[in-house]
């Protein structure tokens, strides 16, 4: 019988509190029109997360490889924010395009000089395992979801704003551009937590699938927000007790949760409109 209280499955359990926090960031980016920026930061952070153990072996050097992941991710999606103020979305998909491109490419090769026993550590970021990780993962986990919070609450009227009508924005004279980087800059780190929790791959199906399924079913910002955070703390524990009582991988059982509440409420929904 599973020890519900063994440190693992607590360390699961902090890991998708700190998941919920940050699924607001999602929401901003699906208000922000850039819903499929969190899962290109995610490409992004595995390139960065292959270059920090390339790093960590060809030095013999002691590299934090998710502290470079998260900066790269970072970079990455204030580099698409600024293509994007300067020739609008479709430069800011080009851009990200070409991250995804370079972050994979870096993975691919990092990969191929590594030896056997660190490719297993570069791999865990493509699929992550949430019950794998250490007291050092989730110190970093809490410090990374700490100052997205704090810089989300600081400049939550502006940054919500600027999501709806940034052209307003500055016309009333904001600095438009800066709360922009701001989202962006806080979707790399976003992007970059999920990353380390349930691997690149998923990243789509917990960051943005629940913030998608939250507008679908809100009226207003702060109820989508909130409802965001619910309903992935519900595919966080709800996946997490499917791959323990059915002996599944703990992030796809996350992944599919997720999916299943998107799915569901579409399915619902298009039968209530057609009554």
């Amino acid at each position: 019988m599973v020890d519900l209280l063994s440190p693992f499955l607590i360390k699961a359990y902090v890991a998708v509190l700190l998941m919920a926090a940050t699924s607001i960031i999602g929401s901003v980016a699906v208000l922000r029109g850039v819903a499929y920026m969190p899962a290109e930061a995610a490409h992004a952070a595995l390139g960065g997360a292959a270059l920090g153990i390339l790093l960590g072996y060809v030095a013999n050097l002691t590299v934090n490889p998710y502290l470079v992941a998260a900066i790269f991710a970072s970079i990455t999606t204030l580099f698409a924010g600024y293509v994007g103020r300067k020739g609008g979305p479709e430069a800011i998909a080009s851009a990200l395009a070409g991250a995804l491109t370079l972050g994979v490419s870096v993975y691919a090769f990092v990969r191929y000089v590594l030896p056997a026993q660190l490719r297993v550590i570069l791999d865990g970021y493509l699929v992550g395992d949430i019950l794998l990780l250490g007291d050092s993962d989730i110190v970093t986990l809490s410090i990374l979801t700490m100052a997205c919070m704090v810089i989300f609450a600081i400049f939550y009227n502006e940054i919500i704003y600027v999501c709806f009508d940034p052209e307003g924005a500055e016309a009333m004279g904001m600095n438009a551009s800066f709360y922009d980087f701001i989202i962006f800059f806080l979707i790399g780190l976003a992007g970059s937590v999920a990353t380390k929790t349930v691997g690149t791959l998923i990243v789509y199906a917990l960051v943005i699938a629940p913030a998608i399924t939250a507008k679908e079913l809100s009226r207003s910002v702060n109820g989508m927000l909130r409802l965001t955070v619910i309903i992935t703390l519900v595919a966080g524990y709800g996946g997490l007790a499917l791959s323990i009582i059915f002996n599944m991988p703990s992030s796809g059982s996350i992944a599919i949760f997720a999916s299943a509440i998107y799915v569901g409420t579409m399915l619902a929904k298009k039968l209530v409109q057609k009554q």
